[in-house]
């Protein structure tokens, strides 16, 4: 395996992690916030650094044009523009993604042009130079000395050949490398043992100068330096200094009978104890926590039957650590939602620029945690909520003046968590949904009878957004109107066992929730009996189980309903449904009722069986073709096989 193939995972995700990061330095500047300059060079150099190491050469040159204009700008000597300049730089941001998708693809970055972009760099790094600041060679502080410094790099570093280099590339501008161990070829490709490396720097400049410089390069975890006096106390000669020192130590590892490197006494900078793990290592990890819960609930079970009492003590031992595992391996797999919010700041900066829309972004909750599976999946669904609030929602600065209000708009995103779920808002200060006129758009496209338009609530209208291919948009534009909208984040929050709801006031402003489940793996189920065999309704569906007499139940237009407190709940047979034979007539009939978007109806069941914590098995995992109405299955703890029933399927297809 060659260096590219051993660090391509560790390369790609630190690669996102610092293109983030300058997504973020690069709105703060746009803003007004020069300190922010330091961090954007210091991104730019590391990226520079692993880019090269790794043989990346379009991205590598991109980088490096950039640092030089960064460089120019914090030292003072070039200026930026906040409009053209600051749009090349995120422009220059969104190539670099580009290119890391590229890599992750093809392995190489060579398919994408970088050279204009290069060349509009290099001009403003020269051109906008300020011509009466000129730079004084720096006047040596005293006579030149030879520095030993060893380098300590942290545990969790992956790219040790990456940080080498930036090592040598931050003290370079200090002095003169003149040798290092292990020998700097076997550096730069990574492959040294351990966790340290040393070399010799004649400088001119102080050890704390020297010190600092390493010391910006992450993970690292402490740098010591050992003075060993002025080169020409020893010669006069940096080499012929070295040679000497050489000599003393191969006798003090002659007299100790020992050699290498020693380890760092003091200055010890350390980095949060993290380690990178590969999402399908917890992939598999979760599957075989997902096997202990069901061999204990098989074990439980065993032990109900079973006389022998000593087996009680044990079993419910077995029991609290089969729960902590559980979920100490959920946490394993949580992310901050950060990941996803973290996107749109730039979003909404782009958006609002090409619609001409002065927008306020506010985000809370960032901290708030997903499983990792439910983080991939959400993105996209929730950028083109953000889309619709800035497209359909908000309003013009002239419009938003005219009925009185501050013509910057207001947008929120916010997540907080709701038991066992996770509730995303995005939540605008616009126009509203006019339901006069989604239900005049519904009756054109023939999507409802006069008749159901004429009994529609507000709830009801706001179902029609999401069928597919609805949009009251009279024009087509880039950002909506193309028939791809809220029926797709419909499906996909649902597809993930959550459910998508709206709030509106007209000229106030609408509130979109989405609620997720924090984990898709392990859930509260309800089990029932349909036809003789038993289903799992996720509890997360279900608003709440009753029985109602026989003739409570009516036929109207076909179609089953009962009176619940005075609502009109529509019911499904759920024998009928999957087409299972009666087993006997009920007196009375066992509902449950589950929601779906704004809409419940009731699912008639033969009989309740009882709630269990279920592992879902999606039919991916076992190679089975996806079941109509079922999202999955699961094993019960007697090793029977239970189908997952998916209750916004049902809901559709009734």
């Amino acid at each position: 395996m060659d260096m590219k193939d051993k660090y391509m995972g560790p390369f790609l995700d630190e690669t996102e992690e610092n293109l983030q990061q300058l997504n973020e330095c690069l709105l703060a500047f746009e803003k007004g916030d020069q300190e922010v300059i330091d961090e954007m060079f210091r991104v730019a150099h590391t990226l520079k650094g692993m880019a090269g190491t790794m043989g990346f050469r379009a991205m590598m040159s991109l980088t490096h044009a950039m640092e030089d204009v960064l460089d120019g700008v914090r030292r003072g000597s070039c200026r930026l523009d906040r409009k053209d300049d600051v749009t090349l730089l995120f422009n220059c941001l969104d190539t670099l993604n580009a290119l890391l998708e590229e890599i992750r693809k093809t392995g190489d970055d060579s398919g994408i042009d970088t050279t204009s972009l290069v060349g509009k760099l290099q001009e403003m790094a020269t051109s906008a130079r300020t011509p009466e600041i000129t730079v004084q060679p720096r006047q040596p502080e005293r006579e030149g000395r030879l520095l030993e410094v060893t380098v300590t790099l942290s545990e969790e570093c992956l790219l040790k050949g990456a940080r080498a280099y930036m090592v040598f590339e931050e003290v370079g501008s200090l002095g003169r490398i003149v040798d290092s161990t292990p020998p700097e070829k076997t550096l730069m490709e990574g492959e040294f043992e351990g966790r340290k490396f040393s070399f010799f720097l004649e400088t001119e400049g102080p050890p704390e100068a020297v010190k600092e410089a390493v010391m910006k390069v992450s993970e690292i975890e402490s740098c010591e330096i050992k003075e060993t006096g002025a080169s020409d106390e020893r010669g006069g000669n940096a080499d012929e200094a070295l040679e000497e020192i050489r000599e003393d130590e191969s006798l003090e590892e002659a007299k100790n009978g020992s050699g290498g490197l020693k380890p760092s006494a003091s200055g010890v900078y350390r980095t949060n104890q993290t380690v990178r793990v590969d999402v399908h290592r917890l992939d598999k990890l979760l599957n075989l926590v997902g096997e202990l819960v069901i061999g204990r609930s098989r074990i439980e079970r065993l032990a109900k039957d079973s006389e022998f009492k000593e087996f009680e003590e044990p079993i419910l031992q077995l029991g609290r650590i089969s729960k902590e595992i559980q979920e100490l391996v959920t946490k394993l797999r949580m992310l901050p939602i950060s990941f996803i919010f973290d996107r749109f700041p730039r979003l909404v900066r782009d958006l609002s620029t090409e619609l001409g829309k002065k927008v306020e972004l506010r985000i809370e909750g960032r901290e708030t945690e997903l499983d990792r599976s439910v983080i991939d999946e959400i993105g996209d669904p929730m950028v083109h909520l953000i889309r619709n609030s800035l497209d359909h929602g908000l309003e013009s600065p002239e419009e938003r003046v005219a009925v009185g209000k501050s013509e910057t708009g207001l947008l929120r995103v916010r997540a907080y968590q709701d038991g066992s779920s996770v509730v995303v808002a995005v939540e605008d200060d616009g126009k509203g949904i006019d339901c006069a006129k989604v239900i005049e758009t519904a009756l054109e496209k023939g999507l409802v009878t006069p008749e159901q338009a004429e009994n529609m609530g507000e709830r009801e209208a706001y179902q029609l957004l999401f069928m597919p291919g609805f949009s009251t948009s009279r024009e087509v534009t880039d950002l909506s109107g193309r028939g791809v909208g809220m029926d797709a984040v419909k499906s996909k929050v649902e597809a993930l066992g959550g459910r998508v709801s709206i709030e509106s006031k007209m000229g106030r402003g609408t509130s979109v929730k989405v609620k997720l489940p924090i984990t898709l793996a392990i859930v509260l189920a309800l089990l029932v009996e349909i036809g003789g065999k038993t289903y799992a309704i996720p509890l997360e569906s279900v608003d709440e189980t009753l029985r109602v007499e026989k003739d409570q139940v009516k036929v109207v237009n076909g179609s089953l309903v009962t009176v619940l407190r005075g609502e009109v709940l529509p019911l499904i047979d759920a024998r009928e449904f999957y087409g299972l034979k009666r087993q006997q007539e009920e007196e009375d009939l066992a509902i449950v009722v589950m929601r779906t978007g704004f809409r419940r109806i009731g699912f008639v069941v033969d009989e309740f069986v009882g709630q269990q914590e279920i592992v879902i098995k999606s039919f991916g995992d076992t190679g089975i073709t996806r079941i109509r109405w079922f999202s999955g299955g699961t094993i019960l703890g007697d090793g029977s096989v239970v189908l997952i029933i998916d209750p916004a399927a049902v809901e559709e297809s009734a």
